[in-house]
C-alpha cells in the first residue's frame, strides 16, 4: 500500500493561516468589449469579506450562476471586475473541459510529468480509486478520466507546500462508491490545501468545513451544517 500522507512532501506548515482572502465588494464577471464598449457584465458579488483556511469548501449553484467564472477568477484568468482577492501560495485550477491527450495511457502521463516521493503519492491515489492505468485515455469512461485528472491535480497540490485547488465538477461521471472515496480522501487530507470544489450533488460528501453559494448575483457562504450539506444549501439560497 502507498503512503498518502501530506508529510512526504516539504515541510511541516504547523499554522498556515489564511490562504485565501476576498474583499467585500468584490465583484465577478465579463469585462465591457474593446474601446470601452458595452458595460460590464456582473455575475456575482461578494457581500462578505471571505477568508479562507485549509480544508475541504464545497460550492454548489445553479447552471449560469458565475461558479466558473468565480473559479476563473480566482485562477487569475480573469481580472476581479471590482475589488481585491489574494490568495498566499500555489494555485491549481482544474476545469470541467480541461483536454488531455487521449492517445496516452494515464500510466505514460502519470510517469512523464511525476518522479520518486511524488510519483508514489501518485499510485496511491490510482491504488486507492482503483483505476487502470494501461489503457489510452480515449478507451476509459468518462468516469476514469475525471479520477486521472482528479490524481494529477491532488499530486501536484500536495506537492507544492501552501496551495489553493479549484476543482470544476471533478465527481462528474464516477459512481456513489468513487464519489464517497473521494469525498474520505478530501476530508483526511486538508492540511496545507485548501479544495474550492464545485459540485451538483452533495449526497457523497458528508464532512467539509464550509459551503458556497449563489444566490440572487450574491456569493454566499456558511461554516454552519443545518442538517446535510444539500439541506444547508437550500437554507443558505432562501
Amino acid at each position: 500500500m502507498h503512503n498518502l500522507a501530506s508529510d512526504l512532501f516539504a515541510a511541516p506548515y504547523a499554522d498556515l493561516g489564511p490562504l485565501l482572502w476576498i474583499e467585500e465588494g468584490t465583484q465577478m464577471g465579463h469585462a465591457r468589449g474593446p474601446w470601452r464598449s458595452g458595460i460590464d457584465q456582473v455575475l456575482v458579488e461578494v457581500t462578505c469579506p471571505v477568508v479562507l483556511e485549509s480544508g475541504l469548501h464545497l460550492f454548489v449553484a445553479p447552471n449560469g450562476s458565475g461558479k466558473t467564472t468565480v473559479l476563473r477568477t480566482l485562477a487569475g484568468l480573469h481580472p476581479a471586475l471590482r475589488g481585491r482577492l489574494k490568495v498566499a501560495g500555489e494555485v491549481f485550477y482544474v476545469s470541467d473541459q480541461l483536454q488531455l491527450d487521449m492517445e496516452l495511457s494515464a500510466q505514460r502521463l502519470f510517469e512523464t510529468w511525476f518522479r520518486g516521493s511524488a510519483l508514489s503519492y501518485c499510485y496511491g491515489l490510482v491504488e486507492r480509486l482503483t483505476l487502470n492505468v494501461d489503457c489510452a485515455m480515449n478507451k476509459l469512461s468518462r468516469g476514469n478520466r475525471q479520477k486521472v485528472m482528479l490524481v494529477v491535480a491532488e499530486t501536484l497540490a500536495a506537492g507544492s507546500g501552501p496551495s489553493l485547488l479549484l476543482l470544476d465538477e471533478p465527481l462528474a461521471g464516477m459512481d456513489a462508491e468513487t464519489r464517497e472515496v473521494v469525498a474520505e480522501f478530501w476530508a483526511s487530507t486538508n492540511k496545507t490545501v485548501l479544495r474550492l470544489v464545485v459540485l451538483h450533488e452533495l449526497d457523497a460528501v458528508k464532512k467539509a468545513d464550509s459551503l458556497f453559494t449563489v444566490s440572487r448575483g450574491q456569493l454566499r457562504h456558511t461554516y454552519r451544517q443545518t442538517g446535510s450539506w444539500a439541506e444547508t444549501c437550500r437554507r443558505l439560497r432562501a
